[in-house]
């Protein structure tokens, strides 16, 4: 599970060290296998998975209905955008430039666990995000109904 916040630099390549936490986890699991993806067009962040990780997810988008406009939209973003990439001798991995300007990337990135993935955001639009989510008022924003259930 990968998890926790760091705040990393991009060097001149586009590339960031992997936080040393997940290295040896991510040289298990995968090889050192990702692959870099875009979330979404609102967030304008990255999605990073373990390749492993990353297939069983590429085959639910997939098998969405070929005749939903919704779904052809999510496959043309996470599959049109899924990049192959490995973590380099120095632990590093390279954000190719399509991805960095999808995400609006800068030098100063944050790199999000979310339990299967990472998220990985440029550094002011994560802090702006944040403020806007801190910001919503209780009871303001109605939760899902899986949401509402759960318990912590």
């Amino acid at each position: 599970m990968f998890r926790g916040a760091n705040t990393l630099n991009l060097d001149t390549k586009g590339r960031f060290a992997v936080p040393t936490v997940h290295r040896e986890p991510l040289a298990q699991r995968c090889g050192g296998r990702l692959v870099l993806t875009v979330n979404n067009t609102r967030e304008r962040c990255l999605w990073l998975y373990p390749q492993d990780e990353w297939e069983r997810v590429e085959q639910k988008v997939v098998d969405l209905p070929s005749f939903d406009p919704a779904a052809q939209a999510l496959k043309r973003f996470l599959i049109g955008y899924a990049t192959d990439c490995e973590l380099d001798t120095a632990s590093r991995v390279r954000i190719p430039a399509p991805l960095r300007e999808f995400a609006a990337l800068e030098k100063h990135i944050v790199l999000i666990g979310q339990g299967n993935k990472f998220e990985v955001w440029d550094e002011s639009r994560w802090k702006e995000r944040c403020d806007e989510w801190l910001a919503v008022q209780t009871g303001e924003e109605r939760l899902s109904v899986e949401l509402e259930s759960l318990s912590l």
